[in-house]
């Protein structure tokens, strides 16, 4: 059973065009993954988090034009590192009457009429591991001067301990080629 879960992503990346149609390209990526909550559940103010950081090298396939209109299409694959980090936090509250001082938002404190909220790392774990990533892609070019919007669906699958870490992100943004 495949469940639907939202999170974020960022990337970016720079690379060599071979030729016109071909690229290697080297990506960061970042990712915000939403916990499992079938293993963590908000009871006593539990919460977590999982960041998943990537580093690839990947090879890129393209049509640029498509029957001279401005969309183009492309594939793109690779592998690299995977770095996955998650955390298992805890709110405190301390108790009304406490004097609430500014400072403490510096430390992450955040005050309340009613006291202040002190938010604790109960547990993190953070693992390494080799991955491959593939995917497709589509262009609409602005303009003449080589930039283009994209959207692009890519699976990634890395072989960390334990869990294996697999995710499709949707990517939207601008590039140059």
């Amino acid at each position: 059973m495949c469940k639907k879960i939202a999170g974020g992503n960022f990337a970016a990346g720079a690379g060599y065009n071979i030729s016109k149609r071909n690229s290697i390209i080297g990506e960061f990526m970042w990712s915000g993954l939403p916990p499992n909550t079938d293993v963590i559940h908000r009871i006593d103010g539990l919460f977590g988090s999982v960041n998943l950081y990537t580093f690839t090298a990947n090879y890129r396939y393209r049509v640029d034009r498509l029957a001279n209109s401005p969309f183009g299409v492309y594939v793109i694959g690779g592998g690299g590192w995977y770095f996955r980090f998650a955390s298992v936090d805890r709110n405190f509250i301390v108790p009304p009457g406490t004097v609430c001082q500014p400072i403490y938002t510096w430390w992450g404190y955040a005050c309340t009429s009613s006291g202040f909220i002190y938010t604790a790392t109960v547990a993190n774990k953070d693992t390494n591991a080799g991955g491959v990533n593939a995917g497709t892609g589509f262009t609409i070019r602005l303009g003449d001067l080589g930039w283009k919007f994209y959207a692009e669906a890519r699976y990634h699958h890395a072989w960390t301990k334990r869990i294996p870490t697999t995710l499709i992100p949707v990517t939207f943004g601008i590039r140059f080629n």
